[in-house]
């Protein structure tokens, strides 16, 4: 399991920021939880900083080490021997409090607890960071539809959630209807609630404010139910929602696409986020819309023949739809601003997010998946983008093509293709050729914004 070497460590947060599972953790304390704090904290402290690994939690797949910005690593994989490093952990979450307000940045996200962790996801899996970064940014003002598949298998996994917020899954091909159905839900309840406030003076800041996290969880925490007792049926409809709904690309490019494609067009405030791993990852790594083309899987044994579906793209076609593609190893902050951008924007919102699977094949295994994010976009693979209705298009990347063939390289899915298809060249620089016209596609987008 990993171990903190504190005089190494430059605070950067970045080893909490790309673990899978949640279980390592910085803290920063204050002077009283500092002065209380046993002296098994207090002497890793430095500056009253911490880092906390659950180690019980933890699946060894060594991310945090090779994520860490320090100049000489202030993470080491160590055989646990005792249990210090866990009562240290356990210590801080109970005892320690976030302060940080501002969440524009990796380092300040991270002080937050998440609202996802410790899950069952594979070890390096590059679904759960978007998730857990996604509940570290909005908290409980998150309610959740997940689709079928790997996230709501780790996500649902009996006797234990790993989820602290409302989560709920349907099927496969309703998702997006179902979080839409929740949406739906929630602003029949705030109508009935602004009914009954309207009556009063005293609530006319929440109706003003209505789509306001803050505001609306002020009336919650102060309202008096014992005298406005025609607001207690609706109490859990009283804070602002932000109503989500999370699939992979088997449920958002097939069987799910029409039911995307519906809610976004309806104008409504629900937002998407789709982890791409471009193939079923959860029933054996099947090929999917998302499969490039000359990437071997299931029922694509020879490699597929078609290009990948541009989902952004299509999504693009509706003016009113917020709009995103991102990647966490390529542009941290990108990430962050793609996810305040569509959570704050009042209509309906998609972000693609590049998740490395097992099923990939990556070469050293999975501790190399968030270079491979970082490589996708490097090499023109996988462009970044954010299409704001309210402001200019915005292209986060600037590709070298030269990388492409070194990039696919490294993966099992494309480097096998040799063996079992007499025509693995030209389908590879098809793949390329088609990187290419997108990555031109969207250029010609900025350049026109």
């Amino acid at each position: 399991v990993p171990s903190w070497i504190s005089s190494n460590c430059i605070k950067c947060n970045m080893c909490s920021f790309v673990c899978p599972h949640g279980v390592i953790r910085p803290f920063q304390l204050s002077d009283e939880e500092y002065n209380n704090a046993p002296d098994y904290v207090k002497k890793r402290c430095i500056d009253k900083y911490i880092i906390g690994i659950s180690v019980k939690d933890c699946t060894g797949c060594g991310l945090c080490i090779k994520s860490c910005l320090s100049k000489e690593k202030s993470l080491e994989f160590k055989e646990l021997i005792d249990e210090e490093e866990q009562k240290v952990f356990d210590y801080l979450v109970n005892n320690v409090t976030c302060k940080e307000t501002n969440l524009n940045n990796v380092k300040n996200t991270q002080f937050k607890q998440p609202k996802f962790e410790f899950s069952g996801a594979c070890a390096g899996c590059g679904e759960t960071p978007y998730i857990k970064l996604l509940t570290q940014l909005f908290g409980d003002s998150l309610v959740i539809a997940n689709a079928t598949g790997c996230s709501s298998i780790y996500g649902a996994s009996a006797p234990s959630t790993p989820y602290t917020v409302p989560w709920a899954s349907s099927l496969f091909e309703d998702n997006a209807e179902y979080g839409f159905g929740f949406l739906q839900a929630d602003k029949v309840m705030k109508q009935k609630i602004v009914n009954i406030m309207s009556k009063y003076k005293e609530f006319d800041e929440y109706i003003n404010n209505i789509n306001d996290y803050n505001i609306t969880k002020k009336y919650y925490d102060g309202i008096d139910f014992n005298k406005y007792k025609e607001l207690l049926p609706y109490k859990d409809y009283i804070v602002k929602r932000s109503i989500w709904a999370i699939g992979g690309d088997g449920w958002a490019y097939d069987i799910g696409f029409s039911g995307i494609d519906h809610v976004l067009a309806s104008g409504e405030n629900i937002k998407i986020l789709v982890l791409d791993t471009q193939v079923y990852s959860n029933t054996g790594g099947q090929a999917s819309k998302a499969t490039p083309k000359g990437s071997v899987a299931l029922f694509a044994s020879a490699g597929k023949q078609t290009n990948k579906k541009d989902l952004a793209r299509m999504m693009m076609t509706y003016p009113n739809v917020y709009v995103a593609q991102v990647s966490l190893g390529a542009n941290p902050m990108q990430l962050i601003k793609a996810f305040n951008e569509a959570n704050n924007y009042n209509g309906p919102a998609i972000i693609i997010a590049y998740a490395p699977c097992i099923s990939h094949g990556i070469k050293g295994g999975m501790v190399n998946s968030v270079d491979m994010e970082r490589e996708a976009v490097k090499c023109g693979y996988f462009p970044i983008f954010r299409r704001n209705p309210e402001t200019k298009f915005s292209l986060d990347c600037n590709p070298d093509f030269s990388l492409y063939e070194e990039f696919l390289t490294k993966q099992t899915r494309y480097t096998m293709l040799d063996k079992v298809n007499n025509d693995s060249k030209e389908l590879l620089e098809l793949n390329k050729e088609n990187a290419i016209k997108t990555y031109e596609y969207y250029k010609k987008l900025s350049d026109e914004a």
